[in-house]
């Protein structure tokens, strides 16, 4: 089955608190993440396990993500599980000295049967590298802003 498999990194000249701070509050997400991508919270649980978010590609076909686990300043595990995808994706944060690096990565199957068809002629995983490099820069002048 086709898959996307990656893992990308950014280093963030913040604390790891400030930055996970960041991450685990997705409400700000709609803010940080390209205007591309319509990202929409369908449902929102206060100890954010349970989280549900829907992404809507412009252009494209949507995927549903669920917060399935977090290690607290650590990790936010994500389940794919509705639409494009079905997989894992999770939020890696480490503190650097004096800065924090923040990684992502995802290891998901394409069950849409037109994304597997273009999946066999570009190259999707480094598609969706270039994607967060966008993300990381958003995420970048968010921490800016809010400093």
């Amino acid at each position: 089955m086709p898959k996307i498999i990656a893992s990308d990194s950014v280093e963030l000249n913040y604390s790891l608190e400030k930055v996970w701070s960041v991450i685990s509050d997705f409400d700000s997400y709609k803010i940080w993440w390209p205007r591309l991508v319509n990202l929409e919270i369908k449902s929102e649980n206060q100890q954010v396990i349970g989280t549900t978010l829907k992404a809507s590609p412009f252009g494209g076909k949507s995927f549903s993500i669920r917060v399935v686990e977090i290690t607290n300043l650590k990790e936010i595990k994500l389940e794919y599980f509705d639409g494009l995808y079905r997989g894992l994706g999770r939020w890696i944060i480490e503190s650097n000295n004096d800065s924090t690096i923040l990684t992502y990565e995802v290891n998901l199957d394409i069950v849409d049967s037109l994304t597997k068809l273009i999946s066999y002629i570009l190259p999707v995983s480094k598609i969706h590298s270039i994607i967060f490099r966008k993300i990381f820069s958003n995420l970048k002048d968010y921490l800016k802003e809010k400093n």
